[in-house]
């Protein structure tokens, strides 16, 4: 990576809030890659979690619009510009998800079970005020049907790139190319743990290693 960026350790990242964005150097000015040219370097820089459409006449904070369906991205009029020239990776060592069904959700935290990072496949987005006044990066993570443990706890799950498909994924496609996902390693999704955590977590102001503490000590009751 050409350049890095300083991102202090969060346990909670709730959406408007800044995350980390691995993204290939000079996407930002929609540089175009010829097929089978060489990828530029990838650079890190932060985003505003929740994408804003470059033709939205506001920032519109009442439904961010955080993840995008792997399914219909390449149709969707806010999904399918950044589809096409603006993926991107968003790096991370665990994720939620909530298990309903009950009297109130349940909290769960999913990561590998050597807490090792890996990456999420990403799209993001540049949006300017109507005046040219402001310059706003955002970013949408791509979610997939779940399957495995993860079918279990949550219909959807979040698509996790593998490192060998990092390229694969951050090339550029015109016109966009929704086969991207049947060609992507689910290597990680198979490895992936689950275990219940307290409902400390689900206050966004709450962040630290209690987001992440096991609630019970039968981590996989459920599983």
């Amino acid at each position: 990576m050409s350049s890095s960026i300083e991102v202090p350790s969060r346990f909670n990242v709730a959406p408007s809030q800044p995350v980390a964005v691995i993204r290939l150097k000079g996407s930002d000015k929609d540089q175009a890659i010829m097929p089978d040219a060489p990828l530029p370097e990838k650079e890190g820089t932060l985003m505003r979690w929740g994408l804003v459409p470059h033709f939205a006449k506001e920032i519109k904070t009442d439904r961010p619009l955080i993840n995008a369906r792997s399914e219909t991205i390449a149709g969707k009029p806010s999904f399918r510009g950044p589809f096409r020239r603006r993926k991107c990776l968003v790096p991370a060592d665990g994720f939620y998800e909530w298990k309903r069904g009950g009297a109130s959700p349940i909290p769960h935290h999913i990561c590998l079970p050597d807490k090792s990072p890996f990456t999420f496949a990403a799209i993001w987005e540049a949006w300017t005020g109507p005046a040219g006044e402001d310059w706003l990066e955002t970013v949408s993570l791509i979610t997939k049907a779940s399957r495995g443990k993860m079918a279990k706890l949550h219909h959807r799950a979040p698509v996790i790139i593998c490192p060998s498909d990092q390229d694969i994924w951050l090339r550029p496609a015109d016109p966009p190319d929704p086969t991207i996902f049947s060609r992507l390693s689910t290597e990680i999704d198979e490895k992936l743990e689950i275990y219940e955590v307290s409902p400390f977590v689900n206050n966004a102001r709450n962040d630290g290693v209690l987001c992440i503490k096991p609630a019970t000590t039968d981590q996989f009751k459920l599983f």
